[in-house]
């Protein structure tokens, strides 16, 4: 990966609980027993990823976020933890997990690598296993956050959907996500060309801006949104 996460990645986010729960139910129908995590970071979304008896291997290519992560958790029925890149569990791993899952952390792969990455949670799923993944979107609100927090891309949902469509999965759904966010990114990084998001203003939208849209955009049709999430198969 690129550039380290900045501080709002790796501190704020862990106290936007609203937000965290908002991925994880809009993962939660596709999850199956055995999920492999990409780029867990310091864990704020992998103890709920073992709910409901799931086993997790949570991994990520810096030790230092691993050892933060196993600080927060400690030791977690069906937890195992292991810094790597995901090609090099390949050979030993390969068609074991039901899922493979990650939140804001394909934007950060370099173009060259990108491909690889995909490709390889292809092969370490089972047949019928899911890729479910939640990325930042619309490539024309890229801006000084985005070069802030180290990403090399924003998705549009035809070039996400085809990125997997070429490592052979099939797209179950590709949709967007978090429309108010779209407007306040927008404004932030790309108006502004600011290069934090402060802490107050993150956690103050997690708790009265995030509850409303995790109630109303299920129902609504969305032509963009500050996020995609999808949810692919292998064949």
């Amino acid at each position: 990966m690129a550039n380290e996460p900045a501080a709002y990645d790796l501190e704020t986010l862990a106290g936007t609980v609203h937000y965290n729960e908002w991925i994880y139910a809009t993962m939660r129908p596709f999850l199956g027993e055995r999920v492999l995590e990409l780029g867990c970071g310091t864990g704020n979304l992998t103890p709920l990823f073992l709910r409901d008896g799931r086993s997790v291997l949570a991994t990520d290519i810096d030790p230092r976020m691993l050892f933060r992560l196993q600080t927060n958790l400690g030791v977690r029925p069906g937890l195992t933890v292991r810094s790597c890149a995901v090609q090099e569990l390949v050979p030993e791993l390969a068609g074991s997990f039901d899922s493979v899952v990650s939140s804001n952390v394909l934007e950060h792969i370099p173009d060259d690598a990108e491909r690889a990455v995909i490709r390889a949670t292809y092969e370490l799923l089972k047949s019928g296993g899911t890729s479910i993944h939640w990325v930042p979107a619309c490539p024309s609100v890229f801006g000084a956050l985005d070069r802030s927090f180290g990403h090399q891309r924003r998705y549009t949902k035809a070039g996400l959907a085809g990125r997997f469509e070429q490592a052979g999965f099939k797209v179950v759904k590709c949709r967007y996500w978090n429309s108010v966010g779209l407007a306040g990114w927008w404004w932030q990084g790309k108006a502004r060309k600011a290069q934090h998001i402060r802490p107050s203003a993150a956690l103050c939208y997690d708790r009265f801006v995030v509850p409303v849209l995790r109630r109303v955009e299920p129902w609504v049709w969305l032509p963009a949104g500050q996020s995609l999430c999808i949810v692919a198969r292998k064949p």
